[in-house]
């Protein structure tokens, strides 16, 4: 099948998150018009000229008055493809670091049955700074916790949803981290993910944003679902990592009470508190996982 007879086949819409992207955005747009019915900015509370150049590109600009963060304008684009009703909702991003002609490579697993499918880098990871493979290694292996699904990127925002899949996903996560919730939402709700390869397009320029910072703020809410969706898991990690500290602090005071005969008040002390804190944390774990399986 040809792209021309797969576009008229599928009714794509395309949605794009867009932050202060006025050099890049008004290209994204006209390149995915070529895949879709409508291409969809959402103007996250830009200072520059970016809805209008995305309206003369012919996009359809929603606007944010504030910055509101790139999870709250995929939930605006999320709301309005509901309205519309497509088959294929494809998310890319607008600071020219996905390329809109691969949008086709997306759009077929959805055809074939698919519910999410990821453009993963992971082929050309080379051409991303080693400073960065590292902290995106970091939020791979910290995503795959929160969604037990083995994809090999988590984090990539191109990404292609099917008509099942815009109506069961709940997102709620305001800033990046809601790529990580969409993947663990959908493995939860048994849709069917799929990964493609994209190119990995790295531009010093791309992107505004401190790479240490967001990796941080994105790991942050990460650490936070994954207590939240596998609170077992958290808890009883947590609490076997301070069981396990107190146990070596407190065979040390055992170890110079007998040489001694002096007791280390302060690590005997500690020993008590994070042995306590540690049992506790399991406890935690134990209770909440019952009642997250009870919902």
């Amino acid at each position: 099948m040809s792209e021309a007879t797969q576009r008229t086949a599928i009714r794509v819409l395309v949605g794009i998150p867009a932050f202060n992207e006025a050099r890049s955005v008004g290209s994204i747009v006209l390149q995915a018009r070529q895949y879709a019915e409508e291409v969809i900015v959402v103007d996250d509370g830009s200072s520059d000229g970016t809805a209008r150049i995305a309206e003369l590109a012919g996009a359809t600009v929603i606007r944010h008055r504030e910055n509101r963060g790139k999870g709250a304008a995929i939930q605006s684009i999320m709301a309005e493809a509901r309205k519309r009703s497509p088959e294929v909702l494809v998310l890319l991003d607008g600071d020219s670091q996905h390329n809109p002609d691969e949008i086709p490579s997306l759009i077929k697993p959805i055809a074939e049955g698919c519910d999410l499918v990821i453009g993963s880098r992971e082929a050309q990871k080379e051409r991303t700074p080693a400073y960065r493979r590292i902290g995106q290694r970091v939020l791979l292996r910290s995503g795959r916790l929160i969604a037990r699904h083995k994809v090999s990127d988590t984090e990539s925002g191109f990404r292609a949803l099917s008509a099942r899949a815009m109506d069961e996903l709940e997102l709620k996560e305001r800033g990046f981290a809601i790529e990580s919730e969409m993947l663990a939402q959908a493995a939860g709700k048994d849709l069917k993910i799929s990964e493609v390869p994209i190119s990995n397009i790295y531009t010093t320029g791309g992107s505004t944003l401190n790479p240490i910072t967001h990796g941080v703020g994105v790991l942050n809410r990460i650490v936070v679902m994954i207590s939240q969706r596998r609170p077992l898991f958290f808890f009883g990690i947590l609490g076997s990592a301070l069981l396990a500290i107190g146990l070596i602090i407190g065979l040390r005071v055992i170890e110079v009470a007998m040489k001694t005969g002096e007791l280390l008040v302060g690590s005997a002390m500690l020993t008590v508190m994070l042995s306590m804190t540690g049992i506790l944390a399991i406890f935690t774990g134990i209770i909440l996982n019952a009642l997250s399986r009870r919902d």
